[in-house]
């Protein structure tokens, strides 16, 4: 759905910012019910475990060009480098610590 691209092309546009599913569903004029449930319907992710995902994979990335772990943090939108740590830790089941540059 064109409407669902859209939200996500803003949200890795600015993945440094508050999104709150609410602020996206006004942008393309559905209710956040709607919006949550055509969410899942086109990527299988809730809205917030999406977003979840591209601000780890944007802390990666950042640590991978040679930025520290918490600048790295703060770049993807975490607000701090410990909440990092406890979301990269829940999702691989390992600590972030543990990444290493090639």
């Amino acid at each position: 759905d064109p409407r669902v691209r859209r939200i996500i092309a803003h949200a890795v546009a600015h993945l440094d910012e508050p999104l709150s599913l609410a602020d996206a569903a006004v942008g393309i004029y559905l209710s956040p019910s709607r919006l949550r449930h055509l969410f899942v319907e086109q990527t299988g992710l809730a809205f917030k475990t999406y977003l979840l995902w591209l601000r780890l994979v944007r802390a990666v990335q950042v640590y991978s060009e040679g930025q520290s772990l918490t600048a790295a943090a703060h770049a993807a939108g975490f607000s701090d480098s410990a909440h990092f740590s406890r979301v990269f830790k829940r999702t691989f089941g390992l600590p972030a610590t543990t990444l290493t540059r090639l």
